[in-house]
C-alpha cells in the first residue's frame, strides 16, 4: 500500500471514526477464536477500538476449552437440543474451563497495542457479577441442571464503567442464592446489547450468508432464511440471536468470518464491509416503487403541492421517472417516498420528491429512504447527492448535506433552475461520508 493509499483509507473512515466515538458495541468472542492464531491480531484490533473512543463489552464463549477440559477428566457431555446438560458434578470443570479463557483474554489485552506508536498506553479490562442466570429447567422432560439463561443484566453498573474501561462478562450467570449457571454466550451477548441499548452487536462465526448482490439481511429475510432449515447450526443460533437484539433496538448485528485476518477493522471502518449485517433502519415495507404506485404517490404528495412544499408533479412524470423512486408501504398504503433522479452527463444524482404522511412523520421513515437511496448512489458510484429545497433545509444540513451555490447544479439542472421560487441547493458528498 503506497502513502497516497493509506492516506486515502484515512480519509475514508475519519466518518466512521467520528460516529463510533461514544458509542457501545458488544463483542461476542468464540473459544476457538481465543486458540487462533489471529486471536493477538483481533485483540490488538480491539485495542485499538478502544483508543478511539468506543465503549465495548466482551462477551466469550468456553465451549471448546470446556469440552477438552471435561474429555480430559474422562467426562462425556450430554447435549440435549445442542445445549449441554450442565451436570453439578461437571460444574468445577466448567468454571475452570472459563476462567482459563477469561484469563486468557485479560491477558491478551493487557498487552495493549506494543510494536506501535501507542506501545506503552494501558487498557483497563473489569469483569464482575453483572449477570444474573437462572436455570434452564426441564426441557422435554430432561433436567438441564446446571445450564443456565439470563435472568437480568446490570447494565446501569456496566454503563458506569465504559469508555475508561472495556468491560468483560463470561459465559457464566450467578444466582441470588450463590448459584453459578453455563450460560450460551451468543444468547449473554444478545441480551447484554439489548440491555445497554448498544449500536452494535457483533459475533464471530465460520459460516455466514454471502449474497453478491448485498451484505444487509432484514429481520424477515433472516426469518426466511431460518425456514429453510438448510443452514449450519451455528449459524441459525446467531440469525437467532440477530432477530432477537434488532427487534429489541440494537441498530445493526453484524456476523464477521473468524477467519479474516482484520475483518472486524474492515467491516467497521471500510464502505464495503467484511461480512453480513441484520438491520432493521430499512423499514420491512421500504422497497422500490413500481407503476402501481403512481395513485398512492399522487396521494401521498398532493397536500404538500398544494403548500408549495413541493413542486406539482403529474401522472406523466411520474410515470417516466416511477423507477427512480422508493416507497415505504404499511396496510397497503403507500406512506412515504423519495426519488433519486441520476444526471446523464455527471456523477450526481438530484434528491426530490421526500414525503411522508402525515400519520407517519417523526417516525424515522424519512432517514430510512434517505439512506436507502445514498446506498444505491454509491454502489452506481456517484460522487454527490444534491436537493433543491424550499422549507427543509435544515433537516438535510443535519444529515450531512451542506448549501451549494447554483452552480453545483448540472447544466441542465441550472438552466432551469427557477429563481422566483428561491430554492436552496444541499449537497452531501457520498465520497466522504462513505
Amino acid at each position: 500500500m503506497t502513502s497516497s493509499d493509506h492516506i486515502q483509507w484515512f480519509r475514508s473512515a475519519a466518518p466512521y471514526i467520528n460516529a463510533f466515538r461514544k458509542k457501545t458495541f458488544v463483542i461476542a468472542l468464540t473459544g476457538e477464536q481465543v486458540r487462533s492464531q489471529l486471536f493477538i491480531n483481533l485483540i490488538h484490533d480491539i485495542a485499538l477500538c478502544h483508543h478511539l473512543g468506543i465503549r465495548l463489552v466482551i462477551i466469550h464463549g468456553s465451549r471448546l476449552q470446556i469440552d477438552e477440559l471435561l474429555q480430559h477428566q474422562g467426562v462425556q457431555s450430554r447435549f440435549h437440543h445442542g445445549i449441554r446438560v450442565s451436570e453439578a458434578s461437571s460444574m468445577p470443570t466448567i468454571i475452570q474451563a472459563i476462567s482459563q479463557v477469561r484469563h486468557t483474554i485479560d491477558a491478551r489485552l493487557s498487552m495493549g497495542l506494543p510494536n506501535t506508536p501507542m506501545s506503552g498506553s494501558e487498557i483497563s479490562v473489569i469483569s464482575g457479577n453483572f449477570v444474573t442466570g437462572m436455570p434452564l429447567g426441564i426441557i422435554d422432560g430432561v433436567d438441564m441442571q446446571y445450564s443456565g439463561k439470563v435472568r437480568s443484566i446490570n447494565s446501569q453498573a456496566i454503563h458506569s464503567l465504559l469508555g475508561d474501561h472495556i468491560v468483560l462478562l463470561s459465559n457464566i450467570g450467578f444466582s441470588r442464592s450463590g448459584e453459578s449457571f453455563n450460560l450460551p454466550a451468543e444468547e449473554l451477548a444478545c441480551q447484554v446489547a439489548i440491555s445497554l441499548r448498544a449500536e452494535k452487536l457483533i459475533y464471530f462465526n465460520r459460516d455466514f450468508i454471502r449474497n453478491p448482490d448485498t451484505d444487509q439481511f432484514s429481520t424477515a429475510q433472516c426469518k426466511a432464511y431460518l425456514q429453510q432449515g438448510n443452514l449450519p447450526k451455528s449459524l441459525h443460533s446467531l440469525l437467532s440471536q440477530a432477530i432477537e437484539a434488532v427487534n429489541h433496538q440494537v441498530r445493526r448485528v453484524h456476523i464477521l468470518d473468524e477467519n479474516l485476518d482484520g475483518g472486524l477493522l474492515q467491516e467497521l471502518f471500510t464502505r464495503d464491509g467484511a461480512g453480513m449485517m441484520v438491520t432493521n433502519l430499512f423499514y420491512e415495507g421500504l422497497r422500490k416503487a413500481s407503476i402501481d404506485d403512481i395513485g398512492g404517490i399522487l396521494e401521498l404528495i398532493h397536500p404538500l403541492e398544494q403548500s408549495g412544499a413541493l413542486i406539482k408533479r403529474s401522472r406523466e412524470q411520474l410515470e417516466l421517472e416511477i423507477d427512480y423512486f422508493h416507497v415505504i408501504e404499511k396496510d397497503g398504503m403507500v406512506i412515504a417516498c423519495i426519488a433519486s433522479i441520476p444526471d446523464p452527463q455527471t456523477p450526481v444524482a438530484e434528491v426530490a420528491c421526500v414525503a411522508v404522511h402525515e400519520d407517519f412523520r417523526n417516525a424515522g421513515f424519512g432517514d430510512q429512504l434517505l439512506t436507502a437511496v445514498e446506498l444505491e448512489a454509491r454502489k452506481q458510484g456517484l460522487t454527490h447527492l444534491y436537493i433543491l429545497t424550499t422549507r427543509t433545509s435544515h433537516w438535510f444540513l443535519e444529515k450531512g448535506f451542506s448549501e451549494q451555490g447554483i452552480d453545483f447544479l448540472p447544466a441542465s439542472k441550472r438552466q432551469a433552475y427557477n429563481a422566483d421560487r428561491g430554492s436552496r441547493v444541499m449537497a452531501k458528498s457520498l465520497t466522504e461520508q462513505g
